[in-house]
């Protein structure tokens, strides 16, 4: 059996949560046009790597204790996840026609994106942890959702504003 340790307070991971996902809302709008935070790795970080932490902290914050390697499992399996949904979602919106359709779009196609990829992950992982003790296999299971869930709400979000 792997060491566990037990999580901290859950106000704590509470707050740690809603100022991760407000901090992430504050770099999509920091990173508009004209902005001096602009930069394509800020917004890839900020669609992609963000949530993945926003999602990892909910695991921790719904289970009652954790070991490091259930972490870095998901950590693994969310990485896995985001490059093959990006990947997917490249290939759904390469071939659409158009300009750039201005800085309002931009701006509520990017909080968007930020906000499926944080539920799609976030979810599934906060189920993950809430049902780690009681229900080992809905942990599985939810975990391994995250895939489609993350899938499908990243790909409609990307077919829809573009």
């Amino acid at each position: 059996m792997a060491p566990s340790t037990r999580t901290a307070d859950t106000r704590t991971l509470s707050g740690v949560l809603v100022g991760l996902a407000v901090l992430g809302l504050a770099l999509s709008v920091a990173n508009v046009p004209g902005s001096p935070l602009r930069s394509w790795n800020l917004e890839l970080f900020t669609i992609f790597v963000f949530p993945l932490v926003i999602s990892l902290v909910a695991y921790v914050r719904f289970a009652e204790s954790v070991a490091w390697w259930e972490v870095a499992l998901l950590a693994v399996w969310g990485g896995l996840s985001v490059a093959v949904t990006a990947f997917v979602g490249f290939l759904a919106t390469m071939g659409t026609p158009g300009g750039y359709p201005g800085v309002a779009v931009e701006l509520v196609r990017n909080i968007a994106m930020f906000l499926a990829a944080t539920l799609g992950l976030g979810i599934p992982y906060g189920l993950a942890g809430k049902y780690r003790r009681e229900h080992p296999r809905r942990t599985v299971v939810s975990a391994v959702l995250a895939l489609v869930v993350l899938f499908t709400l990243f790909n409609a979000v990307a077919v829809v504003t573009t």
